[in-house]
């Protein structure tokens, strides 16, 4: 009799778990990028994916409005934490109600219902929140960075604040990083934007000082104790006298520097005692030289903060395009050994993958000539690193081949505009030219997002979503540098079909004069579509497994629906699930999508309240459901005119495949 119940509750265990083995440790989703952002889960399948429905919301209260974009410190773009059969998220604070204040909110998973919440006296960004356990003495806490520079910890069990924790329950990043001559005066443009990494007792910090030139904050890694806030050490973002690769900056540049700071974020590897780290430019155009550590890949021993390898992706970054895709932990499967690897991309449109022991390159790197400018002031650096496998993962350049096509009409204005107005050619690390107009690819918002990527190790399969954009320049453009977003409305003069000014619709002219504009004020750019892909990369043979278009734009109907289905831009991440799936939000239009990671084959797809700008998760419920939640909050730098929400929304399976 205790036999068969003893099997019987096995059973029922292994029916309500939806995993393999009937193991529910893979319900929890213990920090940003858990996991590699996969989930064991497989209760949500391929074949059953198609009945998800709502199960319930969570307004945290600033409500919806068409405000477009809101500030970095009102996004609401969490990726929930799921412990010990808790939700915890964070919420922003409102851009219009100064009543609203930020919190940490921790939620009933299977109902979205408040269980506690800890409202913060300053701004929490609005990505997350950092998760550690605790010790035989010391209880779980959860970490935040805010505004002004601070870093603070609520304690899980109580909600409340802890309040030994630094000076008066809080670090102070930004002090230790700052001269005389900074003082305050900069302490309003400094952040930790997003959740921090946490190392057995390092809680490990990068920081935002914003992207102005000196006298900045310095942009340094630090480590600090988990249970008392000390500082433990700091890592020179860049290199300081006495440091390795100290030099690689002219002497006179580097007092009070912010640049090569870690605005993104980092990527444990808890076996191996290494935080990896990818990081910005230099506040462009930078003095001349190579300008270590920005553009780089850093590998850092967690425990002190020192050096272990690098790799400078980006010399004399002029372009933007900076990391702010988070590393991402692989294995690389080669000839029957099991590679630890570190995969590393941006908005360049590459991907790079390393041994992550060594940092040796495991599908090779080589430098390439790239062009130069022609404007004598401008300072270019002569290569710049290319992975042998993969190519480009998406578009880097432009040719009058590359023409918009879909419909007569577009192609013959396209084509004009390009002939009349003497376009050049243009290839990865394009410059402007002084002589002749170009288009730059990809856009600083544009190539691989800001949200983490997510990997399948069943398949091999990394997923890697991206837009397509770029930047129209006019000649003589080079002396102004090339960073910079997508031209607004109307933006250079710019005159569309019949010779109708330039409008913009929901995202703004991308592509500037370089774009057609429909009857309805709706613009394409000139190049051909796709706009947005979701991508599978094979990462045990460094070749694209599949491309999915990612995305619809509805405003371009007039031109039929090829033109619609050409994909969007997106911000945001995916995550990938035993099952066989990727979810993901990303598009700036209002839908949640999930793929099949074998094919790239879109398979449900829901609106939202407005755009995902997030990166989901999913977990098994108390009650034997499988969950996938994802936050909905719109307001990016993509999203002019089109609505903001303060919807977290969770979906399960219809009640028929229950």
């Amino acid at each position: 009799m205790k036999h068969s119940s003893l099997a019987l509750v096995l059973f029922l265990s292994l029916l309500m778990s939806g995993t393999p083995h009937g193991k529910q440790a893979n319900d929890q989703w213990a920090d940003y990028q858990h996991n590699s952002d996969f989930s064991q889960l497989t209760q949500i399948t391929p074949a059953n994916v198609r009945t998800l429905v709502p199960a319930w919301t969570f307004n945290y209260g600033a409500g919806s409005s068409n405000a477009g974009f809101v500030g970095l410190d009102y996004r609401f773009e969490v990726q929930p934490l799921i412990i010990g059969g808790v939700m915890y998220i964070s919420t922003p604070a409102s851009q219009t109600d100064p009543n609203l204040k930020s919190t940490v909110t921790a939620l009933e998973p299977e109902t979205g219902k408040v269980i506690w919440q800890y409202t913060s006296p300053k701004r929490i960004h609005g990505r997350g929140l950092a998760y550690w356990p605790g010790t035989a003495s010391v209880g779980p806490r959860l970490y935040f960075g805010t505004d002004l520079g601070y870093l603070r910890a609520v304690d899980m069990k109580t909600g409340q604040a802890v309040s030994n924790f630094g000076e008066g329950g809080e670090v102070d990043v930004y002090s230790g990083i700052v001269s005389p001559d900074v003082g305050e005066s900069r302490r309003r443009t400094f952040t930790l934007p997003n959740p921090i990494a946490v190392y057995k007792n390092v809680l490990i910090t990068g920081a935002r000082p914003g992207e102005l030139g000196p006298p900045q904050p310095r942009g340094d890694i630090r480590g600090w104790d988990a249970i008392t806030g000390k500082l433990l050490w700091d890592f020179h973002v860049i290199p300081q006298q006495g440091d390795a690769n100290f030099g690689t900056w002219p002497r006179n540049a580097i007092k009070d520097r912010s640049g090569a700071n870690m605005w993104s974020t980092m990527t444990v590897d808890a076996q191996r005692g290494l935080v990896f780290a990818g990081l910005g430019d230099a506040n462009r155009p930078g003095p001349e030289g190579m300008n270590l550590y920005t553009g780089s890949l850093v590998a850092l021993d967690a425990n002190t903060g020192k050096l272990k390898w690098f790799h400078q992706l980006i010399h004399h970054d002029i372009w933007d395009f900076d990391l702010p895709t988070p590393p991402l932990l692989i294995d690389v499967r080669r000839n029957g050994r099991v590679i630890p690897a570190v995969l590393q991309t941006g908005k360049m449109n590459l991907v790079f993958v390393f041994n992550r022991e060594t940092g040796e390159p495991l599908y090779g790197m080589e430098e390439r000539k790239v062009p130069q400018s022609d404007d004598p002031a401008t300072f270019t650096w002569p290569t710049q690193p290319f992975p042998v496998r993969p190519g480009p993962i998406g578009r880097v350049g432009i040719t009058r081949k590359d023409i918009n096509k879909l419909t007569p009409e577009l192609e013959k204005f396209c084509s004009d505009f390009w002939d009349s107005n003497h376009l050049q050619p243009s290839e990865a690390f394009q410059v402007p030219l002084s002589s002749a107009p170009t288009v730059t690819f990809p856009s600083p918002v544009g190539g691989p997002n800001w949200g983490p990527l997510s990997y399948n190790p069943q398949l091999g399969y990394v997923f890697i979503n991206l837009h397509n954009s770029g930047v129209y320049r006019a000649a003589g453009a080079a002396a102004r540098g090339v960073g910079g977003d997508e031209q607004p409305a109307g933006a250079q003069g710019g005159r569309g079909r019949g010779g109708e000014p330039g409008g913009g619709g929901p995202n703004g002219r991308v592509g500037g004069p370089f774009s057609y504009v429909l009857k309805n004020g709706a613009t394409i750019p000139c190049w051909a579509p796709p706009y947005g892909e979701l991508i599978a990369l094979d990462a045990n043979t460094g070749d694209i497994a599949w491309h999915s278009t990612l995305g619809i734009q509805e405003s371009l109907a007039e031109l039929g629906d090829a033109a619609v289905k050409s994909g969007t831009r997106n911000i945001g991440g995916s995550i990938a699930t035993a099952s066989g799936l990727v979810f993901i939000g990303a598009t700036n239009d209002s839908r949640f999508r999930a793929f099949d990671a074998k094919t790239g084959a879109e398979l449900w797809t829901t609106k939202l309240p407005a755009s995902a700008h997030s990166t989901p998760v999913t977990y098994m419920g108390k009650d034997g459901l499988q969950y996938v939640v994802v936050a909905a909050g719109g307001g990016t730098a993509i999203g002019g005119g089109l609505p903001t929400s303060d919807t977290l929304i969770a979906f399960k399976l219809g009640t028929t495949t229950q």
